[in-house]
């Protein structure tokens, strides 16, 4: 199965078929359009081995504010912080605090 999405820049009809010529990547192939019969020079269609699956809809961008998710804003609750030194009662009894240990190489 190979698939692909193309542009169509030509339809034609032959023998009683409505084909199409698409453009992907600077190449062109000739395609069946018979299962998409409201497809127009310009759309983009999927393709699978020569037959136009369906018509690619455009998709407008909505704005902004649309996609915000509430839940990630700003609660008001603190964000913990943490330090790279352990607690005191983790400590290595043989290393002094904030001090780096012995190198192993």
């Amino acid at each position: 199965m190979n698939l692909l999405y193309g542009q169509i820049v030509e339809i034609a009809s032959e023998e009683g078929m409505r084909v199409g010529k698409i453009q992907v990547a600077g190449a062109f192939k000739k395609i069946s359009l018979e299962l998409l019969g409201e497809a127009q020079i310009g759309d983009r269609v999927l393709v699978c081995d020569g037959t136009a699956l369906s018509k690619e809809e455009p998709v407008s961008p909505s704005p902004l504010s649309e996609h915000s998710n509430p839940t990630l804003q700003y609660s008001g609750t603190p964000v913990p912080q943490y330090s790279k030194t352990p607690p005191a009662g983790l400590q290595a009894p043989n290393e002094a605090p904030n001090e780096p240990g012995p190198r192993i190489f």
